[in-house]
């Protein structure tokens, strides 16, 4: 049942079968979004990260002219401080959380299942990540991290649940099923003609992208996917490698549908 649920609340925007159109997709942090300090800066949790001005000018030129999709872990009030900044960007649409909120306009109200209540109280020792719709995520406390993937699947199983655990860094997400951003954007209507990503949770849009792209920073299966497929492999990093990737979309976009 609890897995049914994450298939359910995902938005209720599916588009008919076989009516996908081509998009380019693009992940935040790792893609666009770095840690060196650039023009647009966007607040999280564990800091700042930053979008380049170079950047945010060839996301507004490919958005003129092609469906412009934003495919994150982050969820919608974090991706909504980027997008505010970001006037003459026209995005297309938003798949959030790793793929369980799927949302045509940023600011679309998905409505909140119970459980991740029932969920978060689970955990009262660990500090709860906000404004999250259809996942609960914590950062443990220091004591617990090492163990802290582990001791939160014990827990769920205890309490009769059978959702994912899933590790970032300091952070534990609980998600409604395996992570995969994919999954969004078909619900979307979208397919990734070009996809920009970095992380193992990119791996299904790399996957089924007509034209994968990858900064030279991306881990080595997706690097190995985006050869084979003929994509296009950055051999910069930072904001630099971010605008190289979105300079070689607008361009191949420009010259495939001119």
């Amino acid at each position: 049942m609890e897995q049914a649920y994450g298939d359910l609340c995902l938005h209720n925007i599916k588009k008919n079968p076989g009516s996908n159109i081509n998009g380019v997709v693009c992940d935040l942090d790792g893609t666009l979004l770095y840690s060196k300090k650039e023009a647009i800066g966007v607040k999280g949790r564990s800091g700042i990260s930053f979008l380049g001005k170079e950047t945010a000018r060839l996301l507004a030129k490919i958005s003129r002219i092609f469906p412009l999709i934003i495919a994150t872990g982050r969820n919608a009030v974090s991706t909504a401080r980027l997008v505010k900044q970001l006037p003459d960007v026209r995005f297309k649409g938003f798949v959030l959380e790793n793929g369980f909120v799927v949302k045509e306009n940023i600011h679309d109200i998905v409505g909140k299942e119970p459980k991740w209540e029932k969920i978060a109280r689970l955990f009262p020792d660990w500090e709860r990540l906000p404004f999250y719709e259809n996942c609960v995520g914590f950062i443990p406390p220091p004591t617990q991290r090492a163990g802290a993937k582990t001791m939160a699947e014990m827990i769920l199983k205890k309490n009769g649940y059978c959702d994912l655990v899933y590790g970032e860094n300091k952070k534990i997400f609980i998600y409604p099923g395996a992570v995969d951003k994919m999954r969004g954007l078909l619900i979307l209507g979208i397919h990734p003609y070009i996809a920009l990503g970095d992380e193992i949770n990119d791996l299904q849009m790399i996957q089924e992208s007509t034209c994968p792209v990858i900064p030279d920073s991306g881990v080595g299966q997706l690097k190995t996917i985006v050869t084979a497929k003929n994509g296009f492999c950055s051999l910069l990093t930072s904001h630099e490698a971010a605008r190289d990737m979105l300079d070689f979309a607008y361009k191949k976009i420009s010259n495939d549908f001119a």
